[in-house]
């Protein structure tokens, strides 16, 4: 998107606000990432009572930084040139995927059925199972599901659930695989975020010949952020990644999908790629995505899709949705209502 000099100019000086505002508050004790949720209306129960810890205080202390970033968002959209209905294609449940799984970081649930509720609301037939144990008793939660990703390698795992090597639970999930037929691959959450020049490829072989092991069929997809294409030289471990999945962590990014999309092809030629769509804003603000940008950006998928550059999307997740009610319905409206 080309945004006109004056609102980019105004938008680069609301995010240096909002960024002096977001770390002077991190400093605060006890401060974790992705822990913040909407105000609660009065008399609010939480019913769910393995929710892990929720900060109730930040969005209030950051919102009036962050509001003034999501206004000149909305300025920038209303002005942008929309893709014509014709040229959209429809979002169908089979290309939609929830991500989640039982985590005690960022607001989570360690309950084990909270990917099957999250998917549940948004009407989605595929999910991407993380953080959690690779067990039988997992799997067979979430078989009713048409397609499963399940997490093989150590990133963000939930601790205790990843009881062998990487290596081991990528083979384990193989031979599981045979048995639960609707598990299509396994994920490799933050792929690179560990690497400052050129990914080194032996983490990643080694998980790929044990994804491969049992069930060549399997495809290994990572997680890559779009301020990581051009930075992280992916040269070397093009054949251990069989499909990309790209993410905006900085929400301002959005704007600029095309580009970030056209850039992802050339550092992964020929990869499939599928979406990431963050209900939550990590890289900014820590709070919910702001609802207009967030059916901007499936807009956007929708153009990918009828032009068959992305596979589909991948919703972030099943924790938001009690955190970020405004944001996760507007997700799952968008995608009940598409012309």
């Amino acid at each position: 998107m080309k945004i006109p000099y004056p609102l980019q100019l105004k938008l680069d000086y609301a995010l240096e606000k909002l960024i002096i505002r977001h770390n002077e508050l991190i400093k605060q004790p006890g401060y974790h990432l992705g822990t913040a949720c909407a105000p609660r209306p009065a008399g609010y129960v939480e019913d769910d009572p393995l929710v892990g810890e929720l900060n109730c205080t930040w969005y209030e202390q950051i919102q009036p930084q962050n509001e003034a970033v999501d206004t000149v968002i909305r300025e920038i959209l209303a002005q942008a040139q929309r893709t014509p209905p014709a040229k959209l294609a429809r979002l169908s449940p089979d290309q939609v995927w929830v991500w989640g799984g039982p985590t005690p970081y960022w607001g989570g649930s360690m309950a084990d059925d909270t990917l099957v509720r999250g998917a549940d609301f948004f009407q989605a037939r595929n999910v991407v199972y993380v953080y959690g144990p690779t067990t039988e008793k997992m799997l067979s939660l979430h078989s009713k599901y048409s397609k499963m990703l399940c997490q093989v390698n150590s990133n963000c795992r939930t601790p205790g659930a990843l009881a062998n090597s990487e290596e081991e639970n990528a083979e384990l999930l193989s031979r599981l695989s045979l048995q639960y037929p609707n598990i299509v691959g396994a994920m490799c959450d933050d792929f690179c975020t560990s690497f400052r020049y050129a990914l080194l490829p032996e983490r990643f072989e080694k998980i790929y010949r044990g994804v491969k092991k049992h069930n060549p069929a399997l495809r290994v997809y990572g997680v890559i952020y779009v301020h990581e294409l051009g930075r992280i030289h992916f040269r070397l471990v093009q054949e251990f990644i069989d499909v990309v999945n790209l993410w905006h962590w900085n929400k301002e990014e959005i704007l600029n999908i095309d580009e970030n999309l056209a850039k992802c092809e050339e550092n992964f030629p020929g990869k499939p790629i599928i979406l990431g769509v963050f209900l939550h804003e990590y890289g900014r603000s820590d709070v919910g995505a702001p609802p207009e940008l967030l059916c901007y950006q499936l807009e956007k998928a929708r153009e990918f899709l009828a032009q068959k550059r992305i596979e589909g999307i991948i919703i972030l997740g099943d924790r938001e949705i009690n955190k970020w009610p405004a944001s996760a319905n507007a997700v799952r409206d968008y995608l009940a209502k598409q012309f």
